[in-house]
């Protein structure tokens, strides 16, 4: 069962393929004012997490994922828990990418797994593969639209799949084509029992930046899948039998790889023109969040949401809301917040008391925080 994704190259996804690159080439190195450039990735990632989950039925809009983002001490519903969920996930493959983590089988356990969490704190195990049969299920007609591989092949046709994605072969095409032909795969596998869709997306989007083309954190090609979503299954699907057996297992990706990269291009496209509309002329220096961690660029980010939400009063944070964000330990929570009051990234706001239960960015952080929730607040009045 090797796979070797076969396709052929169209004049359309030539052309996609250069706009892609167009846009990246401009948007890689455009001087944009660091608090838009904040709130441009901000909203990119609320964008992605609400439309990959839309795409499964979720029905939260732009704010209440903000909400649900920041809730802590809450009880989530299920579609809080879901976008809840997406968010972290997007975080974690962050996370990865600055750790340098190689793909794997157990990387995609453990995203899955982050996917589809209940509950606070962390969870440090690993999606087990589907022991049973999940034919994909038209809700209104009750016809099956897709029936999977069997679970007794779902092992070797993972451990093929990451094969593929770690060989020569592979490195050898553009990274967008890359990532849509692994999240293809990987839906087509469907090797989880839920949640497939979701992290065949964010899959794609490993790729993505793994490949260096994060678009400085501000591409989402997920609300693009949702503007036509008739569009989005029927590429998914291209037209091939329902049973995996009967040509799913090796198709002529052509038709999804197409749509793939069109939906891309147009995303990037959009993209560039707000770069350019954001336009800093003047030369600035790098933004000065990235001398930051990605987990000290997620706080920013979290603290952002709050404001929106509550103001900038809103602000301070406290290790139990470090513990519920980032699924992390008490002690982890504490331990990060003394290295980060070294590095004068934070600071408490009772210096003197013996137990420090509340905390805010030092200055510096604090004032490109509230620019870019004044940007935020003018942006939505």
């Amino acid at each position: 069962m090797n796979f070797h994704p076969r396709f052929s190259y169209s004049h359309a996804m030539v052309r996609h393929l250069g706009l892609i690159e167009s846009a990246r080439a401009v948007i890689s190195v455009l001087p944009l004012p660091p608090d838009q450039e904040l709130r441009l990735r901000q909203t990119a990632r609320q964008r992605a997490t609400r439309h990959s989950t839309r795409i499964e039925g979720n029905t939260l809009n732009s704010q209440e994922v903000g909400r649900a983002v920041i809730a802590v001490g809450k009880t989530q519903t299920e579609m809080q828990q879901e976008v809840r969920n997406y968010w972290r996930a997007l975080e974690w493959i962050e996370e990865q990418l600055e750790a340098n983590r190689q793909p794997s089988e157990e990387y995609i356990r453990e995203l899955h797994s982050i996917i589809l969490v209940r509950g606070t704190g962390r969870r440090g195990v690993r999606s087990d593969y589907r022991k049973d049969e999940c034919p994909v299920v038209d809700s209104a007609t009750g016809r099956i639209d897709y029936a999977p591989p069997m679970p007794r092949d779902v092992p070797v046709l993972m451990r093929d799949l990451v094969k593929w994605w770690r060989s020569d072969e592979a490195a050898e095409l553009p990274g967008p084509a890359r990532a849509g032909l692994l999240a293809h795969r990987f839906v087509s596998i469907h090797p989880f029992g839920d949640g497939n869709g979701r992290t065949a997306r964010a899959l794609a989007t490993t790729e993505l930046w793994r490949s260096g083309y994060d678009m400085r954190g501000f591409l989402s090609l997920e609300e693009h899948y949702t503007a036509d979503l008739n569009a989005y299954y029927d590429n998914l699907q291209m037209r091939l039998p329902v049973n995996f057996y009967d040509g799913r297992h090796d198709p002529d990706h052509s038709q999804w790889l197409g749509y793939f990269l069109a939906t891309m291009a147009q995303a990037a496209d959009s993209l560039h023109q707000q770069a350019i509309a954001l336009h800093a002329p003047e030369q600035r220096p790098a933004p000065p969040w990235e001398s930051l961690r990605r987990v000290q660029q997620q706080l920013l980010n979290r603290l952002l949401f709050r404001g929106v939400e509550e103001g900038e009063t809103a602000m301070i944070f406290s290790p139990g809301d470090m513990v519920e964000w980032f699924g992390i330990s008490p002690n982890t929570a504490r331990d990060w917040l003394a290295k980060w009051r070294e590095e004068n990234f934070v600071q408490p706001l009772r210096p003197e008391a013996a137990r420090v239960r509340a905390y805010a960015l030092t200055e510096k952080w604090e004032t490109l925080v509230k620019m870019a929730l004044n940007n935020a607040t003018r942006n939505t009045s």
